[in-house]
């Protein structure tokens, strides 16, 4: 995988988006290694995304990127192409950040899991809204998310702003807003578990078509 940056001055990002990947799969197996930088370099952001929103931390996120294009790497000459490269190269994210996870054995609200009844003060909106910085980093990925928070009810998306943007604890909320404790908590389930459906397409490399791709 050395030639990485190399590849990055031969392939524009929009030839990226039109690459023959059966070829370049196909040149791998047969002893080309350098046909699998085009792959790494169409998929490195979105896999990364993947990652931050499951682990909720950059560093971790880039670490975990190296590991999974790594173990592609290794296990791509056995892959049969029965199914779509990206989403081959999904399950082993997932696996990663799944291991990951239990390693550490910590405990955590991921994008993609169940969200509790209660889930309060607990949840780091870092696994849902990225920072103004992390933004700059991700910017498709902050606009994409920016976008599904206004595809939110009102009331879910005002709560849902409250909480993350502002800050404010449950309690504070449901006095501004003149709610009562659960229903701030139901407005913030109802909202994580909207823009889990939204964003879930994204993702697995699929239009989205609440946003108007096609």
């Amino acid at each position: 995988m050395k030639g990485t940056k190399q590849s990055a001055t031969i392939f524009a990002r929009t030839e990226l988006s039109s690459i023959d990947e059966r070829e370049l799969i196909e040149r791998f197996q047969n002893g080309d290694t350098e046909a699998f930088n085009p792959l790494i370099l169409k998929y490195k952001q979105k896999i990364y995304n993947l990652l931050y929103l499951r682990v909720g931390d950059r560093e971790i996120a880039k670490d975990l990127s190296q590991d999974v294009f790594l173990k592609a790497f290794q296990a791509l000459p056995h892959f049969k192409q029965d199914s779509a490269f990206y989403s081959w190269l999904y399950r082993i994210a997932s696996n990663c950040s799944i291991d990951f996870m239990r390693k550490r054995k910590r405990r955590e609200v991921l994008m993609f899991g169940e969200l509790p009844p209660d889930a309060d003060n607990t949840l780091q909106m870092m696994q849902v809204y990225p920072s103004p910085s992390e933004m700059v980093e991700n910017e498709e990925l902050g606009r994409i998310i920016r976008k599904a928070v206004r595809q939110l009810s009102p009331g879910q998306r005002r709560v849902f702003k409250l909480r993350y943007r502002r800050e404010l604890p449950i309690k504070e909320i449901a006095v501004r807003l003149n709610k009562s404790e659960g229903t701030i908590k139901a407005h913030l389930h109802h909202a994580h578990k909207k823009l889990r459906s939204l964003l879930v397409p994204y993702l697995q490399n699929e239009p989205l078509h609440w946003n108007g791709e096609d």
